[in-house]
């Protein structure tokens, strides 16, 4: 059992609630493989479930942790994607993404690949009020289902594509009821116009527009998004927006 945790008095609880943080990274770096659960956290620490729920989500906001939706385990981030060495393409790229959240208001993500997964490599959140904060650094979901993750794929293989939508096909409808021939469609659109558009999948009421950048020889490097409540994102501004995206990607092509 738990033990019951005390209120810190007020020039503490800082230092102490960095060395529970700290407690539970380490914790986490000790089990790396399929990861913990908030429970195993609970009881390899002795702090109670929503401590350890404030601090993942501290850490998940820095890189410094990852969660599988599905399996609701966490794991810690390989250092080279943390703060302890920031991911070379967020260095790259974050002031870029400020002045494009600055200058839609919304939210941009930046997105790359791991297997069959995309993961989210940094956010910068934008002035409107509303904003939509789905994922978060270190989140991972099948590559495709949300808008940077779906610019990203489309620049694959027809091969690559279809092998990578069906090892994912099990988790699919966890994404607003998403199939294999809706995954299929979101590919072929995106070809055609350039950029990809997303909706209502990954996040009900939402809506991304994303764009990738690739290398000389046409292979993938990363995916920006811009991602918005539906209402702010009807068709003409889809397009403005894939425009900013790849003006963006553009001027920091040589740079990869």
């Amino acid at each position: 059992m738990n033990t019951p945790e005390t209120v810190e008095p007020q020039d503490q609880a800082g230092p102490r609630t960095l060395q529970r943080g700290l407690l539970v990274l380490k914790t986490l770096q000790n089990h790396q493989g399929k990861g913990l659960s908030v429970t195993d956290l609970s009881r390899a620490t002795q702090l109670q479930r929503p401590t350890i729920y404030r601090l993942l989500a501290a850490l998940i906001d820095h890189g410094l942790v990852q969660n599988s939706s599905h399996s609701r385990r966490y794991s810690a981030t390989r250092q080279d994607q943390g703060l302890f060495g920031l991911d070379p393409r967020v260095t790259i790229m974050q002031p870029i993404m400020q002045e494009l959240a600055q200058l839609t208001g919304d939210a941009v993500f930046l997105v790359g690949r791991d297997g069959d997964d995309s993961v989210s490599l940094w956010r910068e959140i934008g002035p409107y009020p509303v904003q939509i904060l789905a994922t978060y650094v270190g989140k991972r979901q099948p590559l495709g289902v949300g808008s940077g993750g779906m610019a990203y794929l489309a620049t694959l293989g027809d091969e690559a594509i279809e092998q990578i939508i069906e090892r994912n096909a099990n988790q699919l409808d966890q994404y607003g009821g998403m199939t294999q021939r809706e995954m299929r469609q979101l590919v072929t659109n995106t070809r055609i116009r350039g950029y990809s558009v997303v909706g209502n999948y990954a996040v009900r009421g939402a809506l991304g527009v994303g764009c990738a950048l690739c290398d000389h020889k046409g292979r993938p490097i990363l995916a920006m998004s811009v991602t918005a409540i539906t209402e702010r994102m009807p068709a003409p501004r889809q397009k403005e927006i894939a425009g900013l995206l790849r003006e963006a990607l553009d001027s920091v092509a040589d740079k990869f």
